[in-house]
């Protein structure tokens, strides 16, 4: 699978390894110290530079347009369930609030992720469990699941930028991020400067010496949404790099003023 513990992955033609970008840089940087001349530092911006800060709420249809259960199995059974649900509904309010749920048959399985905390419940059986996330963040549903960058989730994570690379004939910045309550769950994001949305997801495994990364979500077919970019298609792919599902966001409304009030469990 290529060097996934650094974000590359095959079939990028990237022709530069990092390690050797940053010892010429460090050797140019050195003669310019030497003979007493100052050198412009290389072209990067922070991830807050992306953050679309207009975006206060959102809520969305989704539509699995394909799925593929043997490859979805191979990310962990929970992703074989959820694309089974039917009707599968979204809603989210920044900052750290997300409402999912989707039907199976006469059922209606609801998840929501309100700061530090995760409630799962099937309304009709009375199945409700809350989990404490403080630990593991990451495990929460929020609004850079669509490829979206708010405020609020920068201020929540620990982002170093790694590279710009080209791609497709677009620029990309190259960020790694991780939660500081979860250092060992590392992700490496492509964002479209132009957009300001993510391009490419690849979530590592929490083992840095094991092959390959966990899972990847490739986003595509932005729109705009009363001044917000959005991601309206994305793409699953698991560790072996294979299709295993496809989604489309339907029905995108932004800033309609969602109470709070629903998100509370």
């Amino acid at each position: 699978m290529g060097n996934a513990r650094s974000g590359r992955l095959p079939g990028t033609g990237l022709a530069h390894r990092i390690w050797s970008r940053r010892a010429i840089a460090g050797l140019v940087g050195g003669v310019g110290l030497l003979l007493g001349l100052s050198l412009p530092a290389p072209a990067q911006k922070g991830l807050d530079g992306f953050a679309q800060a207009g975006l206060q709420d959102l809520t969305a249809s989704v539509a699995v347009l394909s799925k593929n259960d043997t490859e979805l199995q191979k990310i962990g059974k929970g992703y074989v369930d959820a694309y089974r649900l039917n009707k599968q509904e979204l809603w989210a309010k920044e900052p750290g609030l997300f409402l999912f749920q989707g039907k199976q048959g006469v059922l209606t399985i609801r998840y929501i992720t309100n700061g530090g905390r995760k409630l799962m419940e099937v309304a009709g059986l009375r199945i409700r469990h809350v989990d404490d996330i403080a630990k593991e963040p990451g495990k929460g549903d929020s609004l850079a699941d669509l490829g979206i960058i708010t405020p609020a989730w920068v201020q929540r994570i620990t982002a170093e930028w790694l590279r710009a690379e080209s791609r497709n004939g677009k620029q990309l910045q190259v960020f790694e991020y991780w939660f500081a309550q979860d250092p060992r769950s590392k992700h490496t994001i492509w964002v479209d400067p132009a957009t300001k949305t993510m391009v490419d997801h690849i979530a590592h495994h929490r083992n840095p010496k094991r092959p390959g990364f966990k899972k990847r979500f490739v986003f595509s077919e932005v729109k705009q949404y009363g001044g917000v970019s959005a991601p309206t298609r994305v793409d699953l792919y698991n560790g072996e790099n294979k299709l295993a599902a496809s989604m489309r966001y339907d029905a995108i409304k932004i800033n309609t003023g969602l109470p709070g009030k629903m998100f509370e469990f």
